[in-house]
């Protein structure tokens, strides 16, 4: 296990124990101070799928739509949209909607799905690749209220299928041997790519479902209209 890995147990651990000791079951907690020293820094715990790793990605991924469409579309919605694989599996067909003329896909916790943090319900756009792949027609394909790729709730949600698949077979098999590079890499892309093309990191911190803390722009200011989050993933430029 990585080092964070380790520590999120060490936590969960600990806080059982903490419980014990309050309710006088325990004398003391013996998970206490237990957890690993992070030998990376943040930045450098996952990296970024660069441009050939890209190629490689959109040279085998899976095309057969009818059987195993989460193959084919999850991952390319996580590379035009940074979103997390859980949001992409548990999407259901009226959560790609039309908001003020803009296509997006609506990340909520309606039903049965969650999200990481409150700051994960958000907008983020379609991108004009993802249309130009047959997106929106495949979603029209869909019944409004069944998950769009066909997938299942398990114990671990929706995405445990994809996970399995993508960690163990085709990242390894047809992308890259470096264990730094992952699904989440998509996310590294994703935000490096246009912090790299001048986007404001508060815009990309929105699209991505990150928490604003500014008291200027988080609480007074109003969350980002559609069409200016179209322009924004607009500028990804993968030079493919």
């Amino acid at each position: 296990m990585q080092p964070k890995t380790v520590n999120k147990y060490i936590t969960l651990l600990s806080t059982l124990f903490k419980w014990g000791v309050k309710h006088g079951y325990m004398k003391s907690n013996p998970a206490e101070g237990l957890t690993l020293e992070l030998l990376h820094k943040p930045d450098e715990e996952r990296k970024a799928y660069e441009t050939e790793d890209i190629k490689r990605i959109l040279e085998h991924l899976p095309n057969n739509i009818a059987k195993e469409p989460e193959k084919r579309w999850v991952p390319l919605i996580a590379l035009y949209s940074g979103m997390r694989l859980e949001e992409i599996c548990q999407l259901t067909g009226e959560d790609i909607r039309n908001v003020d003329g803009v296509l997006c896909f609506d990340v909520n916790t309606n039903g049965d799905k969650r999200l990481k943090t409150k700051a994960s319900t958000r907008l983020v756009p379609v991108h004009p690749a993802l249309l130009n792949m047959g997106l929106e027609e495949y979603t029209k394909s869909r019944l409004p209220y069944e998950n769009l790729w066909g997938l299942s709730k398990g114990k671990w949600g929706y995405g445990k299928k994809v996970t399995n698949w993508w960690s163990s077979i085709f990242n390894r098999k047809y992308v890259t041997n470096d264990p730094l590079k992952c699904f989440h890499s998509f996310r590294h892309t994703f935000a490096d790519t246009l912090k790299q093309a001048g986007v404001e990191e508060v815009i990309i911190s929105e699209l991505m479902g990150h928490a604003n803390h500014s008291i200027t722009t988080g609480r007074y200011g109003k969350r980002y209209r559609p069409q200016m989050l179209l322009d924004t993933v607009c500028k990804l430029d993968y030079r493919l």
